[in-house]
């Protein structure tokens, strides 16, 4: 035992003949004391540790060995270590344990395959312990149980591997960046910017490899606002490649470290040029379409301008036509003393008819293009509807000697209609037939009830329809005949109308031919309303029975007459005086206002026709010039005045427009000079 000095924390020497029996028992005391220290010591150490002699017995164990091996220190110390660990584990570390006490530290690692099928990793170190005169007494030996350790690493490592493999396949462009813009790494990816292979870029920036501004300038931007701000930056460029533009988007990722130092930042760029591409033709078809829309709506508004237009130009000069033929046929009182006159207005009357249908027939086709086309369905006995479409063709039929058979099978049945519009229907189809069969020939009409619908046939013996044309039939402008030299006038709308407007009726029409030169049969299909009302008929406007109604006397009226076309001026103020009315006619408001203050109080007009489209100033101003006029005494005579547009502008709008301006009728030319006196007569309240 070696004596010490607790408080000089030194050993004190002993002479060799001390006996004193304090000091002997002292020394022991204080070398057991550091002996327990050093056990507790050792055995709170996380490591292993043991004391190996040169015959490879054990001299100290600590207890984290002990416990490692499931044994106790004491059970292990003075035992050889092949019996404590296995002949193969020694065999394993015995040249290490030669090497320790031979002198020469030693340190290796073992992996010892473990029962549970986890092998364990242990790390060991070995230090030769020496005597005081240098010589190697024992070996002291740590063991670490570095299993987890190597796990983890082993984790990272494929980690790593699977990383390094996916970024090196990837199709996405990686790059590392230093702070000088040199590429630290670059992943195979890059090369699709350049030719230049990927180890060439290593060390270099892009500016050096040669490649365009804008990728360069795009790259070193991003990547400094990374830099200097920390913060994730958006990459876009583009960069033409095998003569193709091809664009990329991504982002630049800094890298920062745990002192919030950035060393490098990511590159991770992609091709978006698909994606680009599609959008880039998804926004020229957006904006295709929006071009198409703006060029049909403003087709769509030229069209019916010119529509509009269309009808002005051709019901203006049809209205002084048919004011002059009222006019000769009040004059012509004796029919036998002058044919040629009579003949000539019963040409012009048809002229003027035919023309008032063309237009009418434009404009409606206008309306169903539109969507702007509407009925008026009322509860309709359908067969008095027919009969007056069958006598308004008999007088045509009778000048080619065609004969007109009719079988009705039905009497008071009714079903939701627009009369105009149905008459409309049956006018054409009866129209076409006497049109296109030839004289001495025969129509067949046929009406008939079956399974809750109402079926009308018009058959003919005419000159039928071939079996390439009978599909195309029903469509807009079709004639199956386009030559300068055909036979029959048109524009080809009228089966289209029949059409659209049956259809509009809920029903349905077909068409039949065996051919050319066999005649055409057409059948409309209307459904019979299940509530029949009895029908009374209506008496036309005119007539009473059979008997012709005596027109209205106009006289002690006084009209004002404004129409910027002499020729209609002038026949209206005819057809007018001749009604017994006092007119006054101009051509303008400026005529108009120079003529009220030469009359005198009483005198003033007690209705206005007037014209809506004239040069300068319209229907609408003068109208708003009369109501507003003041006379000497400073009242306006013409505030309340009743007013009548008589215009060429035939559209809904121009109803609507003229209504709300302040006329109280709205009248379309040409109008029936009849229905004119009539229209007048009842805006004027007179007594009787």
């Amino acid at each position: 035992m070696i004596p010490y000095n607790q408080q000089t924390n030194r050993t004190v020497a002993v002479p060799p003949d001390a006996t004193n029996m304090n000091g002997r028992i002292t020394a022991e005391q204080i070398l057991g004391e550091r002996e327990r220290q050093l056990r507790l010591i050792t055995d709170a150490a996380p490591v292993m540790i043991a004391q190996i002699d040169d015959g490879y017995r054990f001299m100290f164990v600590n207890k984290t060995y002990a416990d490692y091996l499931g044994r106790s220190p004491r059970d292990m110390v003075g035992k050889r270590i092949s019996e404590v660990v296995g002949k193969h584990m020694f065999t394993a570390i015995r040249r290490y344990v030669d090497n320790a006490l031979a002198g020469r530290r030693q340190e290796h690692e073992i992996k010892i395959p473990s029962e549970q099928g986890s092998d364990r990793h242990l790390h060991m170190i070995y230090v030769p312990e020496r005597n005081e005169h240098g010589e190697v007494r024992s070996v002291v030996t740590t063991i670490s149980d570095i299993t987890h350790l190597r796990h983890t690493e082993e984790q990272l490592q494929q980690r790593k591997l699977e990383f390094a493999t996916l970024i090196e396949n990837s199709s996405d462009i990686i790059s590392r960046i230093d702070p000088g813009m040199r590429h630290i790494y670059v992943n195979p990816a890059i090369q699709a910017l350049s030719d230049v292979p990927p180890a060439a870029y290593l060390g270099k920036t892009m500016a050096e490899l040669g490649l365009p501004p804008m990728v360069t300038h795009a790259w070193d931007t991003a990547a400094r606002a990374a830099f200097e701000t920390g913060a994730e930056q958006k990459l876009v460029f583009d960069h033409m490649i095998d003569n193709q533009m091809r664009y990329f988007s991504g982002r630049v990722i800094p890298e920062i470290d745990r002192d919030g130092n950035i060393d490098f930042v990511i590159v991770v760029a992609y091709d978006v040029t698909a994606r680009a591409t599609m959008e880039k033709e998804r926004n020229e078809l957006l904006a295709r379409e929006r071009t198409a829309r703006i060029q049909a709506e403003i087709a769509a508004r030229a069209r019916d301008e010119f529509l509009a237009i269309v009808s002005h130009e051709l019901r203006a000069p049809l209205n002084g036509i048919q004011s002059w033929a009222h006019v000769l046929e009040n004059h012509v009182k004796d029919p036998a003393s002058a044919p040629l006159a009579q003949r000539a207005l019963q040409g012009i009357k048809t002229g003027v008819a035919q023309q008032v249908r063309l237009i009418e027939d434009l404009l409606d086709v206008a309306r169903m293009m539109s969507g702007k086309l509407r009925l008026v369905k009322l509860p309709l006995v359908l067969l008095p509807v027919i009969q007056a479409s069958v006598e308004s063709v008999r007088a045509a039929a009778s000048t080619k000697h065609i004969g007109i058979n009719c079988t009705y099978r039905i009497s008071s049945e009714q079903i939701d209609g627009d009369s105009d519009r149905v008459q409309q229907i049956f006018w054409n189809l009866l129209s076409n037939a006497v049109k296109f069969t030839p004289e001495n020939g025969n129509i067949w009409l046929t009406a008939t009830q079956t399974d809750k619908q109402i079926c009308v046939t018009i058959r003919d013996d005419g000159v039928g329809v071939s079996p390439d044309f009978l599909p195309y039939l029903f469509n807009r402008f079709s004639q199956e005949d386009t030559s300068s030299t055909r036979d029959h006038s048109g524009l080809g709308l009228g089966l289209f109308l029949v059409k659209h407007l049956i259809e509009l009726h809920g029903g349905s029409v077909s068409a039949e031919s065996p051919g050319e030169g066999c005649g055409a049969t057409f059948s409309v299909r209307f459904p019979v309303r299940e509530l029949m009302e009895k029908y009374t008929p209506a008496v036309r406007l005119g007539q009473v029975g059979d008997e012709e109604m005596p027109l209205p006397s106009l006289s002690g009226l006084s009209i004002l007459l404004v129409d910027d076309q002499e020729e209609a001026r002038e026949s209206l103020n005819i057809v007018l005086n001749n009604a017994g009315a006092r007119v006054f006619a101009a051509k303008s408001a400026k005529e108009v206002l120079a003529w009220l203050p030469t009359l005198k109080k009483g005198e003033y007009p007690d209705v206005l026709v007037c014209d809506i489209a004239m040069p300068g100033e319209d229907g609408y101003t003068v109208l708003r010039k009369l109501r507003m006029w003041k006379d000497a005494g400073n009242s306006m005579p013409l505030h309340r005045m009743p007013a009548l547009a008589l215009t060429a502008f035939a559209q809904r709008e121009d109803r609507i427009r003229a209504l709300t301006a302040g006329f109280q009728m709205h009248m379309t030319k040409p109008a029936a000079p009849e229905e004119l006196i009539v229209v007048i007569d009842t805006m004027v309240p007179r007594a009787d």
